[in-house]
């Protein structure tokens, strides 16, 4: 432990815990075997067991961190050539809008999805995101916000307020047969109706943000500003590997991870990005 200033309470000199940024309980979801998973960024692929992490939040917030969300939340995501509990339990239900290639369930009615939760765990990535620079520029943040914007999703985290009606929350389940198996930390995306958007997505859910006036009105799909808890089904594994696959195509590839490809391309397997 450390001491320091917790992000999240804003407890000065306080012992800090050594806090993930995306949640411990994911990085099992990456593994095959005796295979690490590969991390990547735009200029460098690589595999790697590491997990990011530093000295951010005191033991109390990361006891809020996993019972708000975290611990509930983490058993439910896609697991590799296996179960994807939590598109089961939204499945038990017919969608209350399906246009064909895409569905909108009505999550707050079904009592095996729990949409605080749901909302908690999302909000928490963001937060995280953006108060620490994580393993990007240590002179800033991860992702960039308004102070009053890192204010509302505080206190919305520590229980002393509601988010704010300038924020929405959209959760989409995949409806891909093979889920993407991967996850992407948040980053701040292409506006979309004039609102600011950040993103991410972890095996089988894609999280957004969006910020700004009125934005609960123009964007009716956010869980946290209706009853009904919608959530929305679609697709989400074929953009996500085509975005990810335009990003990384000049990333640097070491020998070893080609050689894995190749040997695992031998065997019938194809791990590569793209449709």
């Amino acid at each position: 432990m450390e001491i320091g200033d917790c992000r999240l309470c804003l407890s000065k000199d306080v012992s800090l815990h050594h806090s993930h940024f995306m949640p411990r309980s994911l990085y099992p979801l990456f593994r095959a075997g005796d295979l690490h998973p590969v991390r990547v960024s735009r200029e460098k692929l690589a595999q790697t067991s590491e997990q990011v992490k530093d000295y951010v939040f005191c033991g109390d917030c990361e006891k809020t961190f996993n019972g708000g969300g975290e611990s509930w939340i983490h058993t439910l995501f896609a697991t590799l050539g296996g179960r994807f509990p939590l598109r089961d339990r939204l499945l038990t239900q017919a969608p209350v809008n399906d246009m064909g290639d895409v569905k909108l369930f009505a999550a707050g009615k079904n009592p095996d999805i729990d949409l605080p939760r749901i909302t908690h765990f999302g909000c928490g990535v963001f937060l995280k995101a953006a108060v620490h620079p994580w393993h990007g520029d240590p002179a800033k943040p991860y992702i960039e916000m308004e102070p009053n914007e890192i204010e509302a999703l505080r206190c919305y985290l520590l229980g002393k307020a509601d988010l704010p009606q300038t924020m929405a929350l959209c959760v989409t389940v995949d409806s891909a047969p093979v889920v993407w198996q991967a996850m992407n930390e948040p980053y701040r995306a292409e506006s979309l109706l004039g609102f600011k958007r950040y993103v991410f997505y972890v095996p089988g859910v894609f999280f957004q943000l969006f910020i700004g006036e009125g934005v609960q009105q123009k964007i009716p799909t956010c869980i946290n500003g209706s009853p009904d808890g919608p959530l929305l089904y679609e697709n989400m594994s074929i953009s996500m590997r085509n975005t990810a696959r335009e990003e990384l195509k000049n990333a640097g590839r070491p020998q070893k991870l080609l050689d894995m490809v190749a040997n695992l391309e031998k065997k019938g397997l194809n791990i590569r990005l793209g449709d």
